[in-house]
């Protein structure tokens, strides 16, 4: 299982792919290493989801993974982390908005995929309360919010963050939505209310086009669009947007109610919109008739919604059962299956993402699916068109799960044309005809061309990152800019743009004078930057900052770098076989030769002196940094622990000499408290840096 660990070169879906295959482990130690390896995913996968808005997966595919970290931790309890995914309800708090604690829980609901799985709930339901009445309604696919109303006034409102200890304040942006009252028509003493925000379809298809028209990226589907708008910095935008709100749950109110339905009613009374076409049931058979209602109606909804939420409608009965630290065990969500039509291939092309993934896309006969037109749809990799054997003039089924991509999942061969051919990925980049690789030994292909014009500036945010060669001002405005307007086609050109100054303020794509002055300078003090910097800049695959490091210490020349084997370079610590392979591979690349060749040229240096003998007081000590430090930011504590020789890991383990915790630390410093390793609040961090800033 080590291989799921390391996913720098896998994308998400291809990496969630493997571990679902994986399935269940057969014994502790395989678990252990799948738990940790889902957890990294997951990690990964609600930041996008919960904290940048954009989901890299389809939430069938999230789900399912979850529920396999669950079940592995409930056959090897042993294995479950402190920070366990499982065991969380969201995200964290956005650092745009100020973090606020959760007077009352913001819990997710469990979700079911069957409709076997919403009888057992029933059934378990019943065991304990057998008169009881559930409360249907269309799941929302939105952003989740806590309104605080006080003598009838809204005072604030908070996103779900992490459910549990707090959320973000957005008061100011949820003001603009005009379907949550400002003022309520009654004023109660205080009312706390949950509801979902969402974006109306025609407000999505709006947006879309504004946003196509001005060249700007598109939102995926009305849930991200509507998430990131709660998120903007400037409230004007959530106007113009025109966000919607339903209410669905009473969290406190200074008065009381018997049911679910009368506290909806009541919130209606106020003057919030409900979710409309609440089903009471009392059979299991009105339930699933609800379901199916619901799900019927799905298209031609003015909202989207991803399935049926039950509960228990009597709010004493409820109590009987109580909640688990991520969902009530008094409700389920039923979330509908992925819809799926029937479609002809007209053409199979290849597409070069930011990152040089190289991705075959399937141009479909245009049709109508989960509410959108649909004409394009994913075949993933090489080895997903060999499994299918999928070709141009087949009759497909495409699925669209989750409103992200859709997706072909299966050919129909009887209806197979005569005369079809199978498909390969190219081997050359479309882009840049540079050759193409499956790197890493992995099923997904990549462009090796530093200089693709269809990475290149994902290549140049990375090479001006602190990371690497830490050009101030070069982010990803001006290097887009750059770029756009043709002053750079290769990383090298920007040690050249001093040549076009003149050119550059006149057109003032990055600023005027004092700006373009200001990134010439950033540019040409770079080139004193340390070799490994320049190392790290290039974006090897598997070479990272702290790889880069242990290169350049080990062979302080970049052409005596580029002249080493796979043998030699292997036995450098914190260099493996497969990097040692990549690098190999990277330099003996024309496009990398030709690189270093033209940065020579400009003046970067290729070589280093290095002290024969360190007298660092640091030297061969790992560090691991955790939480915030009020003197000083991450990256700046990294410099002064590397500048003294000490080593900067991401992660602790026994070989960890020790751990610095700041306020609101992670599970690295539980792990460190596990291991016994050292643990540094941030005084005795100062003080260690005194002591050693004279040694």
């Amino acid at each position: 299982m080590r291989e799921f660990v390391q996913q720098q070169n896998k994308p998400p879906e291809t990496v969630l792919a493997e571990l679902l295959d994986a399935g269940m482990p057969s014994n502790l130690e395989s678990a252990q290493s799948q738990v940790t390896a889902i957890t990294l995913l997951l990690q990964q996968l609600n930041e996008a989801y919960y904290n940048q808005d954009a989901p890299l997966v389809p939430d069938e595919q999230y789900d399912r993974l979850l529920r396999l970290l669950e079940n592995i931790e409930q056959t090897f309890p042993e294995t479950s982390l402190p920070d366990s995914p499982a065991r969380r309800v969201g995200g964290e708090a956005s650092s745009k908005f100020t973090p606020v604690p959760h007077r009352f829980p913001m819990l997710s609901l469990l979700d079911v995929f069957s409709k076997e799985e919403v009888l057992a709930f029933i059934a378990r339901v019943r065991e304990k309360a057998p008169e009881a009445a559930f409360l249907c309604q269309m799941k929302i696919d939105g952003l989740s919010l806590s309104l605080t109303y006080r003598h009838g006034r809204l005072v604030q409102g908070v996103t779900r963050g992490d459910g549990v200890t707090s959320g973000e304040d957005v008061t100011e942006n949820i003001r603009e939505i005009s379907a949550i009252p400002h003022t309520l028509r009654e004023p109660i003493e205080e009312l706390v209310v949950r509801g979902e925000a969402f974006m109306p379809e025609s407000s999505f298809e709006a947006l879309n086009s504004a946003l196509e028209e001005s060249g700007e990226k598109t939102f995926a589907n009305p849930r991200n669009a509507a998430a990131g708008t709660i998120r903007q910095l400037d409230a004007s935008v959530v106007r113009d947007r025109k966000l919607s709100f339903f209410a669905f749950d009473v969290q406190y109110a200074t008065e009381s109610f018997t049911t679910d339905l009368g506290s909806l009613e009541r919130l209606a009374a106020l003057g919030f919109q409900t979710i409309p076409d609440m089903r009471l049931s009392s059979t299991e058979e009105e339930v699933l008739e609800a379901i199916d209602s619901f799900q019927d109606v799905r298209d031609s909804l003015p909202f989207g919604i991803d399935g049926a939420v039950i509960k228990v409608n009597t709010l004493e009965e409820r109590e009987l059962f109580g909640a688990t630290s991520k969902f009530p065990r008094w409700a389920v969500a039923y979330k509908y299956p992925p819809e799926q039509k029937e479609t002809t291939i007209l053409d199979i092309s290849a597409q070069v993402g930011r990152t040089g993934r190289i991705t075959p896309l399937a141009h479909l006969e245009p049709l109508q699916l989960a509410g959108t037109m649909v004409q394009r749809a994913t075949l993933h990799n090489q080895g997903y068109i060999d499994q299918l054997d999928c070709r141009i003039g087949d009759t497909v089924i495409v699925q669209k799960g989750g409103d992200i991509i859709p997706a072909v999942i299966q050919v129909n061969h009887a209806k197979r044309p005569p005369d079809t051919v199978s498909y390969a990925l190219p081997k050359q980049c479309p882009a840049c005809g540079s050759p193409t690789e499956f790197i890493g030994g992995g099923a997904d292909l990549y462009c090796t061309g530093i200089d693709c014009p269809a990475q290149l500036v994902r290549h140049l945010i990375y090479f001006a990152s602190k990371e690497a060669m830490d050009i101030q001002g070069l982010g990803e405005k001006v290097s887009a800019a750059l770029f756009k307007h043709q002053y750079v086609k290769s990383i090298a050109d920007i040690y050249i743009l001093h040549e076009q100054k003149e050119a550059l303020i006149e057109s003032g794509i990055i600023g005027r004078e004092k700006s373009v002055t200001n990134l010439l300078s950033y540019i040409e003090a770079s080139k004193g930057q340390p070799l490994y910097r320049l190392v790290a800049g290039f974006g090897i695959p598997l070479v990272g900052r702290q790889t880069a490091m242990a290169l350049v210490d080990a062979i302080p020349d970049l052409r005596k770098i580029a002249a080493a084997d796979e043998e030699m370079l292997a036995s450098i610590p914190d260099i493996g076989p497969a990097t040692a392979r990549e690098i190999v591979h990277w330099f003996r690349l024309p496009q990398s030769i030709q690189l270093i060749e033209r940065l020579e040229s400009y003046g970067l240096s290729l070589s280093e002196e290095k002290d024969v003998v360190s007298s660092l007081p640091l030297q061969d000590q790992t560090y691991v940094l955790t939480g915030t430090l009020s003197n000083m930011t991450r990256s700046e504590a990294r410099a002064a622990l590397e500048v003294r020789g000490a080593r900067v890991a991401g992660s602790v383990s026994s070989k960890t000499f020790a751990v610095i915790a700041g306020e609101s630390p992670g599970s690295k410093l539980d792990k460190a408290r596990t291991l016994g390793v050292t643990v540094l609040d941030e005084a005795a961090f100062m003080a260690l840096l005194e002591r050693t800033s004279h040694e």
